[in-house]
């Protein structure tokens, strides 16, 4: 029942016809399966389980209906890791049941009996799922392209166009896992996969669409840090969430400040170019090379900030004169850049590199 979920997340704008044939460049593909899937989330009118990062839902499929229930877990790079317990359920059945999870499943002081009773559908989000395995680096991925939408009402749709792919075995080490999905990485932008960040997840987004509210940046995460190596790396997380924020308001002020924190990144990373700290994969005595990563990650940064920086100021202009359609263009333009300068590849590289060095 229980299951620890690892895979990465990315947003996907292109022709998703040709992906399994794509896929069969970088190593050997099979299963190709195609799945319709009906998913409804639930919470509580206070949002018990968003506040504590939890995702519970009805998925049902041509064949199965089950509840599902993914508790807190991390980002790192957009390689998402987290616990998921799924159970089959009844096709008549229409509210999950919290009780038939493990108690351990969610914290001692969460009132599992009254949140049961105040469960309540929050949105729906249907996409047709096309997926296949694919053998690659001693490992067995499953990759997945999801189409479809995100309904928080009847009046409200998001669409879903996303690549999943999760890590179903491997003999890699644990130690070895961002390291395994970093090259993994490698062969997608060398495939020119047309590739787009997305941070959060579909339930983190069901929410935020919700709210209709706008995030406010907050950097104070920034000064908790103990040494160099730390601030950089918390950069990288801020950066993350902030550009997941941006990705559902399109809020041009939000826009604004994750432009600065780019060119506070790019100081850092020239800092950390200069400096030459030591990095070291565990086990190993030889330090790794890893300057011509970095000009790399530094160089596509530059690019997509430099259009980051004029596109920012347009939108704030368009902000100012309430211009919907300025704002759209705008939006349009950033993710535009983002996919051609392959910044999907920047969180997950960068947090691999800042954990090699010794701090």
């Amino acid at each position: 029942m229980q299951d620890k979920e690892i895979e990465l997340k990315f947003g996907f704008d292109g022709d998703a016809s040709n992906l399994y044939e794509i896929f069969s460049h970088i190593g050997a593909v099979s299963n190709k399966t195609t799945l319709h899937l009906d998913n409804t989330y639930f919470d509580t009118e206070d949002k018990d389980l968003f506040s504590i990062h939890a995702g519970l839902r009805i998925r049902r499929g041509d064949d199965f209906s089950e509840q599902t229930l993914k508790v807190k877990g991390e980002n790192i790079g957009g390689l998402h890791k987290r616990k998921e317990y799924n159970l089959p359920i009844e096709p008549v059945d229409d509210v999950p049941n919290l009780l038939k999870f493990p108690k351990d499943a969610l914290p001692e002081d969460f009132d599992v009996e009254s949140i049961q009773k105040r469960l309540k559908p929050i949105c729906r989000i249907n996409f047709t799922r096309y997926l296949f395995n694919l053998e690659l680096l001693d490992s067995t991925f499953e990759v997945a392209y999801d189409q479809g939408f995100i309904e928080v009402d009847s009046s409200n749709k998001y669409p879903l166009s996303e690549l999943e792919i999760e890590l179903k075995e491997t003999s890699v080490h644990s130690d070895e896992l961002l390291n395994l999905f970093s090259i993994l990485c490698t062969h997608l932008a060398s495939n020119n996969i047309p590739l787009l960040l997305e941070p959060f997840s579909k339930m983190h987004r069901a929410a935020l669409l919700q709210e209709q509210s706008s995030p406010t940046a907050d950097f104070s995460e920034l000064d908790k840090t103990d040494n160099f190596i730390d601030y950089v790396t918390a950069q990288v997380a801020l950066l993350e969430k902030l550009y997941g924020y941006f990705l559902i308001s399109h809020d041009a002020v939000l826009f604004s400040q994750i432009t600065s924190l780019i060119d506070s990144l790019l100081l850092s990373l020239k800092y950390l170019k200069r400096r030459n700290f030591l990095a070291f994969i565990i086990g190993r005595k030889e330090p790794v090379e890893y300057k011509r990563d970095l000009q790399i990650i530094i160089r596509l940064l530059k690019s997509f900030h430099r259009v980051c920086r004029h596109v920012s100021k347009k939108m704030l202009l368009c902000r100012f004169r309430n211009n919907s359609k300025g704002i759209a263009s705008c939006y349009e333009k950033i993710r535009l850049s983002e996919k051609n300068n392959k910044m999907f590849l920047i969180p997950l590289k960068l947090r691999l590199l800042l954990s090699l060095m010794a701090k």
